[in-house]
């Protein structure tokens, strides 16, 4: 399923991977002898507003008989009645078509009034939040181009979202008016408490973001996943940090004349120093083989496990992912997890907001 991401130019490959990549030092198996020279600049995907709606104007919808999205499966009617989509207000107008054009990320209703969703989702590349007015909120149906749209009064990102990180990357809507009434199911969803940890095991993400041929939904999709500890994502991400900085150093040595010797003693001392990608409040979730995960436009919308009484709780919000170098896809790659705000460390703060 979906997210989206933003395209980083070669220059800039190896501080995006110092910044946003983990590694241990114990597990550094990987040498420059054994990695391939990139053709093109690997992506950290962050879904940004415009990008994801730009992706979409040049995707064609799938109909409702698609059944594989990143190993997911189309929605049933009123499966999943607290998701949301969120859509570019300026391009709607009174033709279903528009719907689906104009839709750039997701969220879910949490109370009446508001919407939980993810920051870089309502956030400019100016660091400044979107203009409610320029935001419709569609609920009420699994299908893009049925349901109601409502107008949006405040856009609350996270305080401290840092955009480079992709961290705190949590924001809230709230809606105009409250929901009284509506043309198909809605409900809000319990959200994980304050400090609570998610379980590691099953969970299901949904969303209309991007399939795996490149085309996007008109249907919700569905795709069962497992929560992983973030020691997983981070192993994963530090090994295919060390192949693309590699490549990168390899690349700038051949154009550059640089001794094969000294762009070993380079990588080594780099590929010693990596951090881990993922913070405190990030979940890492998805398949080892990466054949089932959330995808381009799938951010902002819910990661969710069966609470004890059978209810669905929400533990995460899409947020980002990562492709390798030169990866003609943007999602499913082995070991490359999808990762998720961690909605307990932000418990206190959406309740601040919604209670006040």
């Amino acid at each position: 399923m979906k997210a989206s991401f933003p395209n980083r130019n070669a220059a800039l490959i190896l501080s995006a991977a110092l910044a946003l990549s983990p590694l241990a030092a114990t597990a550094q198996q990987t040498t420059l002898s054994d990695i391939a020279v990139p053709s093109a600049p690997g992506e950290v995907q962050v879904r940004a507003h415009v990008l994801a709606l730009k992706e979409r104007a040049s995707a064609l919808g799938q109909d409702d008989s698609a059944s594989r999205i990143f190993g997911g499966t189309p929605a049933q009617d009123g499966s999943w009645p607290a998701q949301v989509s969120l859509h570019s207000a300026d391009k709607v107008d009174d033709t279903p078509e528009s719907r689906f054009q104009s839709q750039f990320c997701g969220g879910s209703i949490i109370a009446r009034q508001w919407i939980l969703t993810a920051a870089h989702c309502v956030v400019g590349e100016d660091g400044s939040a979107s203009d409610p007015a320029s935001i419709l909120v569609r609920s009420g149906a699994v299908d893009m181009r049925q349901g109601d749209l409502r107008k949006v009064a405040r856009v609350i990102p996270h305080e401290a979202y840092n955009p480079t990180l992709i961290d705190n990357d949590i924001a809230l809507l709230q809606l105009a008016e409250p929901i009284t009434s509506s043309s198909g199911p809605v409900s809000a969803i319990h959200i994980q408490r304050q400090g609570e940890q998610p379980p590691n095991g099953p969970a299901t993400v949904i969303g209309w973001g991007m399939l795996e041929d490149g085309k996007f939904p008109i249907n919700l999709m569905e795709t069962n996943i497992d929560i992983f500890p973030n020691d997983t994502c981070n192993a994963g991400m530090a090994e295919q940090t060390r192949r693309d900085m590699g490549g990168f150093l390899l690349g700038m040595g051949e154009s550059n004349r640089i001794p094969i010797d000294k762009l070993e003693q380079a990588f080594a001392i780099l590929a010693q120093n990596i951090g881990d990608a993922l913070t405190d409040g990030m979940v890492c979730a998805g398949t080892q083989s990466g054949q089932r995960t959330m995808c381009n436009g799938d951010s902002g919308g819910p990661l969710m496990v069966r609470a004890a009484n059978g209810e669905w709780l929400q533990v995460g919000v899409v947020s980002w992912n990562r492709k390798p170098i030169g990866a003609n896809k943007n999602c499913g790659h082995e070991s490359l997890y999808g990762v998720y705000t961690r909605v307990s460390k932000y418990f206190d703060w959406i309740a601040g907001h919604v209670q006040g």
